[in-house]
């Protein structure tokens, strides 16, 4: 009696694993960061259906250097920033999919920091044997999906900064200022960042998407190196690569006032600098709208 019971009890458990985490994972696939994912996808789901031309995917560095509003201003290019800190390619093949639920973007623009980093939706090697329960059931996957339930998250007011987010800290970068010109270490590109790459090339082509990469200045991200393994990825998958890191003079990058953190991300001033040429890059090379008349 007690070995059936045992056995039922087992087997129910086994049923609710299974239930509750059919329930939790993502309809589009599996992504890494379960909160940050859900909540900037609820943030653009709260748009105006079809109202955003631009997408920008990518990690914190493009939050903390693309201004959709400010390139708004600048041209009534209507854009949003789909990143958050330490995003994976996992995480960004989802969010641009499920946006495109409410949106038909023309361009999706990624910043390529991500593309050499790890980019799985399950941590790293050295957790293989915790990776393997967690595909076979997520709940222990996303144990912290509760917390972008409104019921037990803290409701921020929507800022209007279409996923922007400025600071105003300043700490100077005092490395070389030329660092484009070092040769860093040798970089590859993983087969798995490989294949989530492939497919967001294919999803742009199948919906009529043009896909640009452009990488913001960061002197603790790229180098010569880097900048060297990302152009030939574009350029064998015929994708333009425009590498602002190369451009800190054309911009005006000041390291010792337009970085927040010693050169690793872009501060307010820095992102003013980035998005005024990024909003004059899509003006002239792109055919987007000036939507400043439009009253939605």
């Amino acid at each position: 009696m007690r070995h059936k019971l045992a056995i039922g009890f087992i087997a129910g458990f086994i049923i609710l694993l299974a239930v509750t985490s059919y329930i939790v994972r993502p309809a589009e696939g599996e992504v890494y960061d379960i909160i940050s994912t859900r909540e900037k996808i609820e943030a653009i789901g709260r748009e105006e259906e079809n109202s955003i031309d631009v997408l920008f995917a990518g990690d914190s560095l493009v939050f903390r250097a693309i201004s959709p509003t400010l390139i708004y201003d600048l041209t009534g290019i209507t854009s949003y920033d789909l990143s958050d800190g330490a995003m994976r390619l996992s995480d960004q093949v989802v969010m641009i999919k499920n946006a495109c639920r409410r949106q038909s973007p023309k361009l999706v623009v990624l910043e390529p920091d991500i593309m050499t980093k790890a980019a799985s939706a399950y941590k790293d090697d050295y957790a293989l044997p915790t990776n393997l329960v967690e595909k076979i059931f997520p709940i222990f996957h996303y144990h912290t999906f509760y917390k972008s339930i409104p019921l037990f998250e803290e409701e921020e007011p929507d800022d209007g900064l279409k996923g922007f987010s400025p600071i105003d800290d300043i700490e100077p970068y005092e490395g070389n200022p030329d660092y484009m010109s070092e040769e860093g270490d040798e970089v590859s590109i993983p087969v798995l960042n490989g294949q989530y790459l492939e497919e967001i090339v294919d999803f742009c082509n199948e919906n009529d998407m043009q896909l640009l990469v452009l990488a913001v200045p960061s002197a603790w991200n790229y180098n010569r190196t880097k900048h060297d393994t990302i152009q030939k990825w574009a350029d064998d998958h015929g994708v333009p690569f425009v590498d602002l890191n190369l451009k800190c003079d054309e911009l005006g990058i000041d390291w010792s006032t337009d970085t927040k953190d010693g050169g690793d991300h872009m501060n307010s001033s820095g992102a003013e600098k980035v998005s005024a040429y990024i909003a004059e890059y899509l003006r002239n090379n792109y055919d987007l709208t000036d939507h400043r008349n439009d009253k939605k």
